[in-house]
């Protein structure tokens, strides 16, 4: 009686057991599934851009040298005819001070002339009026003279005390004529007189010279006894005179001032042009800001020396804004002018979505390195956004910009990992007409490739559901499925 009913126990919990079974296998497997419906198909993909303003400018420095002083960092605003930077000017200013220098001596030597001339001018008529009283007592002494010497003596000490009045006569023009070419030849030198001028004054010097050898050969040829008539004598003496006080007459005729006054005004007028320069030059050493706006780039900053031919700031002028793009060679071929962009502007509490048109693309592309140093070819797209009111764009900010690569309405999808392959055909695990009940493979007919998805052209009805994970090892023909939540 107890084995049967120990018997009986073992028996029911084995038919427990296979009922127990059986209502496991037939159980539904939780698998996550895909509703069939028509929606809006998109092939998109997403790169960063950079808000820029459309006007900037370079700003160069029109002096050049060591830097002195930075006024403004990068991002700050500025307005126009601010200060950016300063040059040193320590050797411009020593420039100016000696160019000053030589403007007050040659100022000096053009008043100088004046007080020359003037000198001059009294030597020459004391010298005329000198050899004009010689002149009258040689006149006289040639009437006296006339009478007949007692001896060969007195007549040679008479016409040797005349000759050497003559000859001392001839010793003050020849001093006379080189003062006057030394003068002369320092005004050639420095290009003021002409080299007729020259040449005239260095000719008479040898007049000079030539009259004067000849006044002592004569002087030597009386003391030998060789005693000539006095009136030829006293002739040849006033004829030398005569021609001395002629040639002071046409020097005191010439003007000797207007070429050497317009050398050193030439001169002035040069200098002063100087003078501007560098003052000019050192109120340049002072860079301001040329319009208003914001210091995006400060090329100055990290250098000690500015030079004419590199920019020192670039600033943008705020007015209307564009976001740059770089987009890979692979998708810009799908972006065309006048394409409608999503761009997103990140922020802590909240993203604020809006929209843009593709503006301009650049027609070379340029070497570009992502983050991980991987070097990339991208072409330059310029997007106009379409601001919310008041949403507010900087200069700098970066802003999320998708573009649309294709995008077509009522079309079915599913997801890439719910194709397989069976017998070169593409399948799909698919339950008809709900999420839950007997799964079956089904051969449908694939269009585009989206980014996570895959457009259906056939094999597939609204209303139907799709297992996402086609590699699911419990799927089978038959097998009862339904949508995990």
């Amino acid at each position: 009686m107890k084995k049967s009913i120990k018997y009986g126990i073992i028996g029911l919990i084995a038919v427990a057991s296979i009922i127990a079974t059986i209502a496991y296998m037939m159980m539904p497997v939780p698998v996550r599934m895909t509703p069939v419906m028509a929606q809006v198909a998109e092939l998109t993909f997403t790169e960063q851009g950079v808000v820029v303003a459309e006007n900037t400018v370079l700003v160069f420095p029109a002096a050049q040298g060591e830097l002195n002083h930075l006024y403004v960092r990068e991002g700050q605003t500025v307005q126009a005819g601010d200060p950016l930077i300063s040059v040193d000017y320590t050797t411009l200013r020593l420039q100016l001070e000696q160019v000053q220098s030589g403007i007050r001596s040659l100022e000096a030597q053009l008043a100088n002339v004046d007080v020359e001339d003037a000198h001059l001018r009294q030597n020459l008529q004391t010298s005329r009026n000198s050899l004009q009283g010689e002149l009258r007592a040689i006149s006289a002494q040639a009437v006296q003279s006339n009478r007949t010497f007692a001896n060969q003596t007195e007549a040679i000490t008479e016409q040797t005390r005349v000759q050497q009045i003559l000859i001392g006569q001839h010793q003050s023009e020849l001093d006379r004529v080189r003062e006057n070419f030394g003068r002369v030849e320092t005004l050639y030198n420095s290009g003021v007189a002409t080299r007729t001028e020259f040449e005239s004054a260095e000719s008479a010097v040898v007049a000079a010279e030539t009259q004067l050898e000849a006044s002592q050969g004569q002087l030597t040829v009386i003391a030998a006894g060789a005693v000539q008539n006095n009136a030829e004598h006293f002739a040849g003496i006033r004829a030398s005179i005569s021609a001395q006080i002629d040639g002071i007459n046409q020097q005191l005729a010439q003007d000797t001032t207007s070429t050497a006054r317009a050398h050193f005004e030439a001169l002035i007028a040069v200098e002063e042009a100087n003078v501007a320069r560098l003052e000019r030059d050192i109120e340049n050493t002072a860079i301001t800001a040329p319009v208003g706006g914001i210091i995006t780039t400060l090329h100055a900053q990290g250098t000690n020396f500015i030079s004419a031919a590199a920019p020192v700031a670039e600033i943008t002028v705020p007015g209307s804004l564009s976001i740059e793009v770089y987009v890979s060679t692979q998708d810009v071929s799908s972006i065309h002018v006048g394409d409608t962009v999503g761009l997103t502007l990140r922020q802590r509490i909240a993203d604020v979505e809006f929209t843009g048109r593709v503006a301009e693309i650049d027609s070379t592309a340029v070497v570009r390195f992502t983050a991980l140093g991987v070097e990339e070819r991208k072409v330059n797209v310029r997007i106009e956004p379409d601001l919310p009111v008041g949403i507010h764009l900087g200069i700098g900010y970066a802003v999320d910009t998708t573009f649309v690569v294709f995008r077509e309405e009522n079309r079915i999808t599913v997801p890439r990992t719910a194709l397989f392959r069976d017998n070169a055909e593409d399948m799909v695990w698919v339950v008809r007409g709900g999420d839950s009940g007997a799964v079956s493979a089904a051969p449908v007919v694939t269009g585009m490739e989206l980014r996570t998805e895959t457009i259906i052209e056939s094999g597939l009805n609204e209303g139907d559901f799709v297992v996402n994970d086609a590699n699911n090892q419990a799927l089978g023909e038959g097998v009862r499925v339904t949508n995990e939540r």
